[in-house]
């Protein structure tokens, strides 16, 4: 008998796929993969042009650990691994950073260390996000006024407004200590209950979390580098438009980049972003004038990009914790 998480996940499944066939027959599916077929022996560059993203995303989580006895190496390794398994399995990020906690723990960090770390990261890595798309989008309206009256801004503004208050709340949950109170002031925990074991975890976790915070340094530095990694995201977008020789703006690609973040953000319950990628890429491409077989080629390269550095991350996985990977 299949249990209510494995209908919902077929349900969402399968929702994505007919979301990605829509997208495909209705916006040119077939020429997208002509323009990629054709620089095909150009796009190892994808994987090439990662590298940056991939540094800066692991020297973001490194600055928050401060941890001498966890070197550079492991930080990287590991979220090589998380973002690869956070793009392949069921809910997106969300399982990438179950899968950088339980690495990290493998590797010598606390239960509470390392769950705090990525937590931080994830927020630090949503207010970048959110600071990256309102700085662009201005930039464009600055550029061009008639895109105030543009029919996709409801899509923008919508998705500006969940981010937004998805930092306040994250922000206000950690400096107010809610976290504590909530394990403290109940016996249950989301109707869940808690032993003293998990009960002293979430203590723990709320007061690791509440002093990262009064790190205003190596929060403001974690913070800044989680911006360049957003910028050497949208950095892989301009390679793969040149690869196919297509032309827009750096800005342009910002703003690609932030919004389709944002919204396979919110929609991370949908396997792999099935179908939501590829209709935010198209949405948010014709926003910024790109023809829509053309945005959604860029889609499509994302996936490929995503298949080339994913391929070697699960061989790493294999190597560095095949013990684990096997049980």
């Amino acid at each position: 008998m299949l249990k209510t998480k494995n209908i919902k996940f077929i349900i969402f499944l399968f929702l994505g796929i007919f979301l990605f066939k829509w997208v495909y027959d209705f916006f040119g599916g077939t020429e997208a993969l002509d323009l990629i077929n054709k620089k095909k022996n150009k796009l190892y560059l994808l994987f090439l042009a990662h590298i940056p993203t991939l540094y800066f995303d692991s020297l973001t989580w490194f600055i928050l650990l401060k941890q001498k006895s966890f070197s550079f190496f492991w930080s990287f390794i590991i979220t090589w691994i998380a973002q690869t398994s956070g793009k392949f399995f069921p809910t997106g990020n969300v399982t990438g950073e179950f899968v950088r906690i339980y690495l990290g723990i493998k590797k010598g960090l606390s239960t509470h260390e390392a769950s705090s770390t990525v937590f931080a990261d994830l927020i630090l890595a949503t207010f970048s996000l959110f600071i990256i798309g309102l700085f662009s989008f201005f930039l464009v309206i600055f550029k061009d006024s008639d895109l105030i009256f543009s029919g996709y801004n409801h899509y923008i503004y919508f998705s500006l407004i969940i981010i937004f208050c998805g930092c306040i709340f994250f922000y206000f949950f950690i400096r107010r200590r809610l976290l504590r109170r909530i394990v403290r002031n109940n016996n249950s925990f989301f109707n869940i209950k808690l032993n003293k074991k998990n009960i002293i975890f979430f203590i723990k976790l709320d007061t690791s979390l509440y002093y990262l915070t009064k790190k205003k340094a190596t929060v403001s530095k974690a913070l800044f580098f989680r911006l360049v990694g957003w910028l050497a995201g949208a950095f892989e977008i301009y390679i793969f438009l040149l690869i196919i020789d297509v032309h827009i703006s750096f800005i342009d690609v910002i703003l690609i980049e932030s919004f389709t973040g944002i919204i396979r953000a919110i929609a991370f319950f949908v396997p792999a972003g099935i179908g939501i990628q590829e209709l935010a890429f198209v949405v948010i491409g014709s926003y910024v004038g790109l023809n829509p077989s053309v945005a959604f080629s860029v889609a499509i390269g994302r996936r490929v990009r995503e298949l080339l550095v994913g391929i070697p991350a699960i061989v790493s996985w294999i190597i560095f914790f095949g013990k684990d990977f096997r049980n």
